[in-house]
């Protein structure tokens, strides 16, 4: 008399913004191992990796999306927008569409975006197309403008 109805498993957003295409091979076939699926997702924002305080690393990094650093970095770093914390510190070459300076950065450094916080350093070469330098901010070394 009673049904007893599975349980309603949670909708993912992510899977509702994903298209299906399907394209047929021809025209009014009606064999359907013709037909072609693609599944296109969207890009998802990554969430941003971050080098804890208290951390250091001493390598390469590449990153796609977004590093913090509150720790200590030795080495190079690759990677879409990289912010160095108050208590962090990069040394070494620093490549970057945007950087975020708060902490200390020495070396070689290319980036669109330089944005140098109060009490911040940046000392070493520095390649940039933007620069800004907020009061109390010290920069030394080599500035080229692209």
């Amino acid at each position: 008399m009673f049904s007893k109805k599975p349980p309603v498993e949670p909708v993912d957003e992510v899977a509702l913004d994903q298209s299906i295409e399907i394209s047929e091979q021809g025209e009014g076939d009606a064999d359907f191992s013709s037909e072609q699926a693609v599944i296109a997702t969207p890009r998802v924002p990554s969430k941003p990796s971050i080098i804890s305080e208290g951390f250091e690393f001493v390598g390469t990094i590449t990153s796609e999306g977004t590093l913090n650093i509150a720790g200590v970095v030795k080495g190079k770093i690759t990677a879409k927008s990289v912010l160095v914390d108050v208590e962090g510190l990069v040394e070494g070459e620093l490549n970057a569409d945007l950087l975020m300076v708060k902490g200390k950065v020495t070396g070689d450094v290319k980036c669109q975006d330089l944005n140098v916080g109060p009490r911040a350093l940046v000392d070493g070469t520095i390649a940039y197309q933007n620069i800004h330098i907020q009061r109390g901010g010290k920069v030394a070394g080599k500035f080229t403008k692209n």
